[in-house]
Formats: C-alpha cells, structure tokens, sequence
C-alpha cells in the first residue's frame, strides 16, 4: 500500500499556480500568420478580397453619414432647449444660468464623443479605401488597362484606367495634380470640423452666461 512518502517530493506552490507543472496558456497570444505570396492569390480569390474591402469602406461611410445626422439633430434639440430657457427664465438670472450650463456641459460632452466616433469611422473608411488602393497596385483583381480620357467638370481632360477604380480616384484627387483649390480639401477632415464647433459654441455660451450672471447683469 503506498504511502505519503512515496508519492514523490511534494509540489512546491506559489499562490495559485503550482510551482513545477506547466504554465497555463496565455489566451491572449496568437502566433504571427505567415505572410501569404501575392502569386498565391487566385483571380477570383482578388476580385473578392476586392469586393470584401469595398463593402467594409460603404458601411463606414453609411455609419458616418448616420452618426453625423444623428448627433447634429441631438445638437440641434440643445440649441432649441437654449433658447427656450432664455426666453423663458430671463427673469430667474441663477436658475438661467444654472440651466444653460447643465445644457452646455451637455453639449460638449455629446460633441465629444461625437467626434470621436466620427474620427474613429473615417480611419477605418480610409483604413478599407487604402487597402483597396494597395492590391490594385501589387495585384489587380482584373488583370489588363483600359486606358480612356475623362473630361472633368472644370473642362480639364484626365487620362485613366477603368479597371482600376481606387488608383483613377488617387490620380484624380492628388494635391500634385488638382484640378481645383476644394480638390485639395479633405471631406473626412471637413466633416469633422463640425462637432469641434459645436464644442467650442456650448464651451463659449457657458462662459458668456455666467460673465453675463457675475458682472453685467
């Protein structure tokens, strides 16, 4: 019959984990793919990846178009509640004041997680559109060019290939070669603009409203 002291030298322990038996694995850890050769892309295995890139890049747009519609109408129900509160309690100045700051605490901080989101959205639209951009340049899905002029809005004439979508798109919006001064203006960047400035207009009417209460009322 075995005994205790048969049973081998005892498992020294550290807290929880035995010291001497194998270390739990780490769930977190993922070995590195290896990278896969471009020849080994088929061209239906391209035109999908192709397609996969594209559709991911519409519904970062759909998301940013969404987002926008959604925070600016919140913007706007804040800016309606403002001006109610002025015309209503303009002879209460601290219930006012009190009023216009908890709305514009409000509104910064919807504008702020607002353009975050936005900011978020439009990297990952970029993220999809670039990708795109990089396996039309190292491996087209259709291999060949159809090389065509296109004549642009402002008159001018653009020579470009129709079986590459995203490389024509990066000709036709490149700052060596714009064809005008908003060519040059991001529309990512632009829309961005607007939360920022909703920010700075609650920032400034929460100061506005307690100068107003403090000193010249």
């Amino acid at each position: 019959m075995a005994t205790l002291s048969n049973l081998g030298p005892p498992v020294e322990t550290t807290g929880l984990q035995p010291r001497g038996l194998a270390s739990p694995v780490d769930s977190s850890f993922r070995p590195e793919a290896a990278p896969v050769p471009l020849s080994a892309l088929s061209s239906d295995d391209r035109r999908w990846l192709h397609d996969k890139f594209e559709r991911l890049a519409a519904e970062e747009a759909q998301l940013a178009a969404g987002r926008t519609s959604y925070f600016a109408a919140i913007a706007t129900v804040l800016i309606t509640a403002v001006i109610v509160a002025v015309a209503d309690l303009s002879g209460n100045p601290l219930v006012l004041s009190l009023s216009v700051s908890f709305l514009s605490l409000l509104g910064v901080l919807i504008t702020f997680v607002w353009a975050v989101l936005l900011h978020r959205t439009n990297d990952a639209q970029n993220l999809w559109r670039e990708s795109n951009l990089r396996l039309e340049q190292l491996s087209p899905p259709i291999e060949g060019a159809i090389p065509i002029p296109i004549t642009l809005r402002s008159g001018a004439s653009l020579s470009v290939n129709l079986l590459r979508p995203y490389e024509t798109h990066a000709a036709r919006f490149a700052s060596t070669r714009s064809i005008s001064w908003m060519d040059r203006v991001n529309p990512d960047r632009l829309a961005e603009v607007l939360p920022i400035t909703f920010a700075c207009v609650w920032s400034g009417a929460l100061v506005i409203v307690w100068a107003w209460f403090l000193y010249l009322r």
